[in-house]
């Protein structure tokens, strides 16, 4: 594992796309800022100096995870456990953020890269505010240092992938069936109505479950309804 420190880049899921070829398995590009950083659906995810913006490239191990989003869950339960080790009552809005308090302080990116059919890597970009002063964003928002987190961008970095290098060999070895439970722990959303967009769709329903290939169960007034992508108003 190498760790490549840039001072700013476009975004750093950006650069290792550009340079996958370049990248071995459980490298990390990280960066102090970004310039188009971004999340789902091509959301702007402010990168100001001050946070954590990293993407862990993945090129081992992938032929038996069922799906992509599976390993974006991966790293959210990585960077929660690191939030509440600290101190902080953090929980998972699914799929792919982490949040305190009611505001976010964490949006997970992951991406996969193909050469034909054959899935070559899974790059994995994470934003974790940490003490930004100003953060650009349309939902409310938090930093770990305003909850009392006083970890350096590097103490955080190293324990998230000490977490989530423990947990992808568990979900190697014996799938997410044992991580589920814990995921559902941090999940405050279960058994409470939400609000689902996927693609041009709105959904009203109970998060009823999260099933064995991390799907949200979504029950529409007595109606099932598996989602494996989509977005969670909050």
């Amino acid at each position: 594992m190498a760790i490549i420190f840039l001072d700013s880049v476009t975004s750093t899921n950006t650069y290792c796309r550009q340079n996958i070829d370049n990248l071995n398995h459980a490298d990390i590009v990280r960066a102090r800022r970004q310039s188009e950083g971004r999340g789902r659906k091509q959301r702007e995810w402010s990168s100001e100096e001050g946070g954590l913006y990293f993407s862990l490239v993945l090129k081992d191990g992938l032929s038996g995870i069922k799906t992509l989003g599976l390993l974006t869950q991966l790293m959210a339960l990585a960077v929660c456990k690191t939030a509440r080790d600290s101190g902080v009552e953090a929980y998972i809005k699914w799929p792919n953020d982490v949040l305190a308090q009611g505001g976010k302080f964490c949006g997970i990116l992951s991406e996969a890269i193909f050469d034909g059919d054959r899935l070559k890597a899974v790059i994995i970009g994470t934003g974790v505010n940490i003490s930004q002063e100003k953060i650009k964003s349309e939902k409310p928002f938090i930093t770990l240092k305003s909850l009392g987190v006083e970890k350096s961008a590097e103490e955080l970095l190293g324990e998230i992938i000490a977490n989530f290098t423990a947990d992808f060999a568990l979900l190697r070895a014996s799938g997410f069936e044992p991580l589920r439970t814990r995921y559902k722990k941090n999940f405050l959303y279960l058994g409470k109505p939400v609000t689902m967009r996927v693609f041009d769709e709105e959904l009203h329903g109970v998060a009823e479950d999260i099933d064995e290939s991390g799907r949200l169960v979504l029950n529409e007034g007595g109606k099932r309804r598996l989602i494996e992508i989509g977005d969670m108003d909050f």
